[in-house]
């Protein structure tokens, strides 16, 4: 990925510059494709990265690669297209086995689509082909905390924080991206250590997170979820509501459904007790 963003950063930074280079095809497609997925245009960041896609075997770069991979799997993801996503992975896998970043992709929709074993199996591959890969030793971990396996949710989540400390930021705007990782991997240790009846470190890890980014719903459901098993049904009613409102990100479809369900739950619980 590194390789990628300083490429993208030498590309971009000649913006406004009458001395600038032309941009080539490729170049021009990705910067263009960068320019919608930061407007959270992502269906017209989707067709260019697919385009600049078709170059895939004369680009020598793997890191232009892995970050052409990473944007369409937040495309499929964040307008809830995982099917289409997931379909598109695998014909890719089809073609090109050795691909990290595209076992970590299908991992991903995988797992918002709600088919965790599936998930867990990609990620593994992904780590096979690049045990330092982050996002996959992330996604693992906080799948296997789902999935009631903390122990080995924590060996995963507690290799990712490391390697995410050691790397160098090559602009001040990717700081964002690099932050939001990390409070993803409290948020899944958090999870993980709650699943171990851990709930005092968990709500460490979950208050860790939220301070990183304060935005992401999932952190709060989390946290949500520990409250009510615990019966502390006000806390649990504001994480909830909370989770349902954050967008970044936001729940996906099988956790919003379980929010709503478990808040309705609660407070409909909370009325009968009134009405004694």
């Amino acid at each position: 990925m590194m390789g990628f963003l300083q490429w993208l950063r030498a590309k971009l930074s000649f913006h406004g510059n009458i001395l600038a280079p032309p941009l080539g095809p490729l170049d021009r497609l990705v910067s263009e494709a960068h320019g919608h997925l930061v407007a959270e245009e992502y269906d017209e960041a989707r067709v260019l990265l697919l385009q600049a896609l078709r170059s895939r075997d004369d680009v020598n770069e793997p890191a232009t690669i892995d970050y052409l991979l990473m944007s369409l799997e937040t495309s499929w993801m964040l307008t809830e297209k995982f099917e289409e996503g997931i379909s598109f992975f695998s014909s890719y896998l089809g073609r090109y086995p050795g691909d990290s970043a595209a076992f970590g992709g299908r991992a991903g929709l995988l797992w918002y689509s709600g088919r965790l074993e599936e998930a867990i199996q990609d990620f593994t591959r992904s780590l096979e082909l690049d045990p330092n890969r982050i996002l996959s030793l992330s996604g693992r971990g906080q799948v296997l905390a789902e999935v009631g396996r903390g122990e080995e949710a924590l060996r995963d989540l507690d290799l990712a924080l490391p390697i995410l400390n050691k790397r160098q930021v090559p602009l001040p705007g990717w700081m964002v991206w690099y932050t939001a990782i990390e409070a993803f991997v409290h948020n899944g240790r958090g999870f993980a250590l709650a699943v171990l009846g851990q709930n005092g470190h968990a709500m460490a890890e979950f208050d860790q997170s939220i301070n990183l980014c304060p935005e992401n719903a999932w952190v709060y459901h989390n946290r949500a979820q520990v409250y009510d098993r615990a019966g502390d049904r006000k806390q649990a009613i504001s994480d909830y509501e909370r989770a349902l409102a954050k967008k970044g990100p936001a729940l996906n479809p099988i956790r919003k459904m379980h929010a709503e369900r478990r808040l309705k739950e609660i407070l409909d619980q909370a009325e009968d007790t009134r009405a004694l």
